[in-house]
């Protein structure tokens, strides 16, 4: 029931994909990391403009015009123009600052936004291999059943001919051994779509007989300190001081500006004379403060404060949802590593009944089928309730990591 074949393309040595090649795979082409990470792109060049603000402004101004038929006092009767011009501003009441440090925070949150999505495509890679292993084991343990049944059927039809077995125990099997091939089916569903999922994830196709079974993760300790670091924290707070940043920039229009602008070069009417005669420069140190704008600053002072006071609220509110989306977990992998528990001391009983009845039903014991195939059920579902256990606690733990936007442990 479970597929053989080894058809990894890039797979590890001897055709075996363990979690961590997948991992490594599916980070270096996924579409949301390549996103978050040009996003970062794009909030490092910010910043570097942010930077620039404080270099002076080197500009060439080159013009010429011709102007006929108007009063040359309006119009000088053209103009030519060829220099360099430099604008030094001086002081803007703390314009720049705001802006540089709005800059560097919002880097800050394109940092953390990538490393939270980095996180989410390890979950998902995390996810989809271990449900293709419990669906394997899954395949594996009902193709048993199916194997066991079959033999069983044969057996009782066998007794049927001869007269040795009751009516109803043929049916009984085949419906049994029927149920057992469903179970199998979906088995094997699962672990097609799990592997199809990694395929797409990593880029090359891959088959589930090639997954490497492989330790789980860690549970992490449910402390303050990783609480606070975490990626969707992390961005929260850094939107929040952006915000205050960006209010400041606006409070500092209040403020005036103070600069000073330079040029030099040749400004005439003729080209010929401006270029021999009208050489020069000029230099102008300049002073603006608002005094009256009908209360504009005012209103978008006050828009700006109102979503810094959303922005910091809202870290408080990514801080509860994770902590609570943290405490849930914890108690989902507590209450999973309780039932792994359960389950590896139930199996072995399990598995010996079912050894001892089948014994005793060929042997010729006071024992009827129905009675060894209900103990063939127990073991089969002792055996997946274990697999559940495993990848119940695999989940919640990795959904753990998820949550505090950590790759690796």
């Amino acid at each position: 029931m479970v597929c053989a074949l080894l058809s990894c393309r890039g797979a590890a040595a001897d055709d075996v994909v363990s979690l961590e090649d997948c991992l490594r795979l599916a980070l270096a082409r996924s579409p949301e990391t390549r996103a978050a990470a040009a996003d970062e792109t794009a909030a490092e060049a910010r910043v570097r403009g942010a930077r620039a603000a404080y270099w002076p402004q080197l500009l060439g101004q080159a013009q010429y015009g011709h102007a006929e038929g108007y009063d040359v006092a309006v119009t000088n009767g053209g103009v030519t123009q060829f220099g360099l011009a430099v604008d030094v501003p001086i002081w803007d009441g703390g314009l720049r600052a705001a802006g540089l440090a709005a800059a560097q925070e919002r880097l800050r949150s394109a940092a953390a936004l990538t490393e939270q999505h980095r996180a989410d495509v390890a979950f998902a890679v995390r996810t989809a291999y271990w449900a293709a292993l419990a669906a394997r084991r899954e395949a594996e343990i009902e193709s048993d059943a199916v194997r066991a049944l079959g033999d069983y059927l044969a057996l009782q039809q066998r007794q049927a001919q001869l007269g040795l077995a009751p009516a109803g125990d043929v049916p009984r099997v085949e419906l049994a051994l029927a149920n057992a091939r469903s179970a199998a089916r979906s088995a094997v569903a699962a672990l097609d779509a799990a592997t199809r999922e990694l395929s797409e994830r990593i880029g090359s196709p891959l088959d589930g007989a090639a997954l490497l079974a492989q330790a789980s993760l860690l549970p992490l300790p449910h402390t303050d300190d990783g609480l606070d670091g975490s990626p969707p924290i992390a961005d929260a707070r850094a939107a929040a001081a952006a915000a205050q940043h960006e209010t400041d920039a606006v409070r500092s229009e209040r403020r005036g500006r103070f600069g000073l602008a330079a040029d030099g070069g040749f400004l005439g009417v003729n080209p010929g004379p401006t270029f021999r005669d009208n050489g020069g420069g000029e230099f102008l140190f300049s002073f603006s403060i608002p005094l009256f704008d009908g209360g504009a600053i005012a209103a978008r002072v006050a828009a700006a404060a109102a979503t810094a006071a959303s922005a910091d609220a809202n870290v408080e509110l990514v801080r509860q949802t994770i902590a609570i989306a943290l405490g849930r977990l914890q108690t989902e992998t507590r209450r999973a590593q309780a039932d792994l528990d359960a389950w590896r001391g139930v199996q072995p009983a399990a598995t010996e009944a079912l050894l001892l009845m089948r014994a005793r039903y060929v042997g010729g014991g006071d024992v009827r089928l129905l009675d060894v195939l209900d103990v063939l059920t127990q073991s089969v579902d002792a055996r997946l309730a274990l697999v559940h256990a495993e990848l119940a606690l695999q989940t919640a733990t990795a959904a753990q990591y998820q949550v505090l936007g950590k790759v690796e442990p």
